[in-house]
């Protein structure tokens, strides 16, 4: 029987009260270090016991789906204005889902690991994994797991120099690419990579043709180059033989089928799993070094507060988001370890927009990951949902008044229902069938749980999401405590505000922040983790896991908090964004700039201020090309005002940027704005504009 999530009124307490630490009510008698019954049956405390026991519980079931790309089309059409250039985009022509069970994707996974083995990798050493999110991300990581192998995570995303950096740190015995990283990796190790033993790769010829010659042409190169269909399917006589050429998908050999060679050298809790490389908002990658136990208390946490909304027969997550964010990694493990199927997509194609009609079909558009797919859980981050959003309100807004009366009404008398009676009822299911059926059909329609996370969501895109599509799971996490530091429960209610109780791998501390209101006392202050989940530090990076880690394991999250009476949290800010203003008031940066995002006419914002600055101002990346400076401060003020902000925390100047922020470098890989970059860049404009106040 599943934990009691709630006791007298409360989901955490305050386990020590001069200290004001607080746990989780599953977690007063000692905090989780593993996944537990009655959700699981594992053996021990690692990655790759957690495949094991999925492959045997599970066996014939179907554990993870792909769509295969048939071809690339790119589209060029005429802009209406003249003299603009043509628009020009890419769309995917793209297969059905296919299928591998438990024990086809254990079986793939074991022979990866054996096939790395035998390119000279071994126990303990290090391979970098920089791909995008696919099956063989997942099946290549477990590879690794099953020899004991530590991989590293890079962002598809992340730029060469970033790369080199992670490579030259790290010193990866292997890499592991596809089609969109290869052209970066060919490039980088022209320059020579000496460490490297292979170079393993995913996709088809006519995607990665370019790059393979391109590394077959590296003079006397010292590694080897393998396919990945190859490597799970290499001869005992090592990789030297005729099927290391890089060319082609070979199926598997004679030895493939002899499970015999299969044997599985299992880690200690205490080894490193996983090196997992941050974006970061600033400065250089940070790698956080995490254990399998680290990982398996995480795991363990999600089960214990989510498992039982889930239904292994029918639930099916959709997996996009980068593999290489802890948040993906995490819940598409916890996911499928419960007997749940995971189908991967892709951020781009997530939408018919991006899919081409397959040839012969007779269609006018493709399907969508989402619609092929038709997922039942799916996890985001703020910005992928409010495009879902603006996505739904351009269909309204395209309807008649009377049907665009219709939709808000039916919005408004959904949220009053449910903060009225606290729940779903038959009227709000009516209202679902009748008037938000469309939307949710947008989304696969069979959409009932989504987790938000990475960043703070706007309670406006919050209270749309969660009435139109279904239950909106909030998550706080960081990659330093495994991604699972606080989540929402669908038996709280619909709620903004609140990210939910601490997880029960993690006990939660609440530290006074100088010279502000925000004081331990007061069930307020920064957040400090500590717990089975907590990363051993950073890697080569002692100076700066002493800025973050205590002396007796208490990691520092930089991040503001308040704990509510029943127990759950709720987020500020980051104590870095808190601005204090000539006039004394104190501003929280990113809280605005949810709020901000949520107008229509707003793609990206960054607000910009210091301490004892006399007004906010904001650099913004508009939806529509030639949007005014003045047009967008008028929006943004409407904005300020109709969702209550206080005069301080009302934008005063606008400096626009036209350019795109996730490919100029304004953007981490998790969507988050880098404030040190956007302010080098428009330095002078911003000096400018605060004299005139």
């Amino acid at each position: 029987m599943a934990m009691e999530t709630k006791v007298n009124g409360k989901y955490a307490v305050e386990y020590d009260e001069v200290d004001h630490i607080y746990r989780n009510v599953m977690a007063t008698g000692g905090l989780m270090d593993r996944p537990s019954p009655p959700y699981y049956n594992v053996k021990g405390r690692t990655m790759a016991h957690l495949f094991d026991y999925m492959a045997d519980e599970f066996e014939d079931k179907d554990a993870m789906g792909w769509r295969d790309v048939i071809k690339v089309h790119k589209v060029e059409k005429q802009s209406a204005t003249p003299g603009e250039k043509p628009k020009k985009w890419i769309t995917y022509e793209l297969s059905d889902y296919s299928w591998m069970t438990y024990r086809q994707a254990k079986n793939f996974a074991d022979h990866i690991g054996l096939g790395i083995t035998r390119l000279g990798v071994e126990k303990g050493d290090f391979v970098m994994i920089f791909a995008s999110t696919c099956p063989e991300w997942f099946l290549a990581a477990h590879g690794c797991f099953s020899q004991s192998i530590t991989i590293v995570t890079a962002y598809d995303s992340m730029d060469d120099k970033s790369i080199q950096f992670i490579i030259d740190q790290s010193q990866p015995k292997a890499i592991f690419a596809d089609s969109n990283t290869l052209p970066v990796v060919a490039k980088l190790m022209q320059k020579g990579n000496s460490g490297v033993k292979a170079v393993i790769y995913t996709g088809q010829n006519w995607e990665v043709e370019e790059s393979i010659n391109k590394l077959e042409g590296i003079q006397e190169r010292a590694f080897e180059l393998v396919h990945i269909d190859e490597l799970k399917a290499t001869k005992a006589d090592g990789p030297n033989g005729e099927s290391s050429s890089g060319k082609g998908k070979q199926k598997a050999s004679d030895d493939e089928a002899d499970d015999s060679k299969i044997h599985t050298v299992f880690p200690e809790a205490d080894d490193l799993a996983c090196i997992m490389y941050t974006s970061g908002s600033t400065g250089q990658p940070k790698g956080a070094q995490l254990t399998h136990g680290n990982l398996m208390a995480a795991i363990g946490s999600a089960a214990a507060m989510e498992g039982g909304l889930l239904d292994k027969e029918t639930d099916v997550i959709i997996s996009y988001l980068p593999l290489a964010h802890v948040l993906e990694f995490v819940i598409s493990h916890f996911i499928v370890s419960m007997g749940c199927r995971i189908g991967f997509g892709r951020a781009r194609t997530l939408m018919d927009d991006a899919v081409a009609p397959t040839a012969g079909s007779g269609r006018s558009k493709g399907l969508g990951d989402l619609k092929a797919l038709q997922p039942t859980l799916m996890a985001g981050v703020p910005t992928i949902w409010e495009r879902i959003r603006k996505g739904i309100l351009a269909e309204v807004n395209k309807q008649s008044f009377i049907v665009r009366s219709l939709f808000f009404a039916a919005l408004n008398t959904k949220w009053a229902i449910v903060q009225a009676t606290g729940s779903e009822n038959f009227v709000t299911n009516m209202i679902d069938s009748v008037v938000f059926s469309k939307a949710k059909e947008l989304v696969g329609g069979k959409l009932r749980l989504t987790l938000t996370g990475g960043a703070g969501i706007s309670d406006e895109t919050h209270r749309f999401l969660s009435m139109v599509m279904c239950y909106v799971i909030s998550g706080y996490g960081l990659t330093e405590v495994c991604g699972v530091a606080a989540v929402t429960m669908p038996q709280m209610g619909h709620r903004l505000r609140t990210v939910g109780p601490p997880a029960p791998s993690l006990e939660l501390k609440l530290v006074n922040v100088p010279d502000t209101e925000y004081t331990g006392d007061n069930g307020s202050g920064e957040i400090w983790f500590r717990g089975p989940a907590v990363m051993k530090g950073y890697f080569k990076l002692e100076g700066e896991t002493k800025k973050v880690m205590t002396g007796d394991g208490w990691f520092k999250t930089g991040d503001i908090g308040t704990m509510n009476p029943d127990g759950t949290l709720s987020i500020k800010d980051r104590v870095k964004n808190l601005v204090k203003l000539s006039h004394g008031e104190y501003v929280a940066l990113e809280k605005c700039e949810a709020i901000y995002r949520d107008a229509k006419e707003i793609r990206s914002i960054c607000i910009v201020a210091d301490n004892g600055c006399p007004v906010l101002l904001a650099v913004v990346e508009p939806s529509h090309h030639g949007a005014s400076d003045k047009e967008i401060l008028e929006i943004l003020k409407i904005q300020a005002k109709t969702s209550g902000l206080s005069r301080s925390e009302t934008i005063q100047g606008v400096i626009i940027d036209d350019s795109d922020w996730m490919t100029n470098g304004f953007m981490t890989s998790s969507s988050k704005v880098k404030r040190r970059e956007v302010r080098k860049v428009h330095d002078k404009q911003i000096a400018e504009m605060w004299k005139k106040f």
